[in-house]
Parts: C-alpha cells; sequence; structure tokens
C-alpha cells in the first residue's frame, strides 16, 4: 500500500515546553492509524499541526508525497475529542463555522 501521510521530525515547543519532541510516523493509504501516548505526549499538539490548526516550529508534513495544501483539507476528516457549541461564539458565529466546512453551502442568508 502506498503511504498517504508522512510525518518527518515533528516539532513544536510552548515557553518551557516540548511539546512535540521530533515525532516521526507512516500512514499507509487504506489503515487505520492511532496515536497513542500518555497525557501531555503531544498526541492532541500533533495532530493540530496535521490539520493546520497549530504551526509547528520544524519538520515536515507530506500528504500522498506532497507539502500540506488544500487538498489534504478537503479530503480528510476530523473527529474532535469533545463535540460542544463553542460558549464564546454567537449563534451567527457557530452557524459560519459550519456553513465553511462544506465545499458547496447553500447561500448563508437563505
Amino acid at each position: 500500500m502506498p503511504t498517504i501521510l508522512e510525518v518527518k521530525d515533528l516539532r513544536k515547543e510552548y515557553p518551557g515546553v516540548k511539546a512535540v519532541d521530533g515525532i516521526s510516523f507512516l500512514v499507509k493509504q487504506g489503515t487505520c492509524f492511532g496515536l497513542l501516548g500518555p497525557n501531555g505526549a503531544g498526541k492532541t499538539t500533533a495532530i493540530e499541526i496535521i490539520e493546520g490548526i497549530t504551526e509547528s516550529d520544524g519538520g515536515s508534513i507530506l500528504y500522498k508525497n506532497r507539502p500540506l495544501d488544500r487538498n489534504f483539507q478537503r479530503e480528510t476528516g476530523i473527529q474532535f475529542q469533545t463535540t460542544a457549541l463553542q460558549e464564546f461564539l454567537t449563534v451567527k458565529e457557530t452557524l459560519l463555522l459550519f456553513h465553511r466546512l462544506y465545499p458547496n453551502p447553500a447561500n448563508f442568508d437563505e
């Protein structure tokens, strides 16, 4: 099976904390992959970097042997740890957030 996702030497630091310390892994196309480790190991931070939510301090991520781009975001799905409406967002902001998740959404004003 070809490699669909390749993470090499991924790193992220916050003041006084190495959140992700040079992890590397491959995910083969058609497989189910789990990122396991104890609390504080950097799993969430690593996933957020892959998703494009957080910027890394080093390393590389390849999707289909190419650097991450919009195709990755269009072709992948994310399951959050917890699903809840964000208390700091208004109803309109929440609707806009979900509206923007779809490639061809209906007219928002309708």
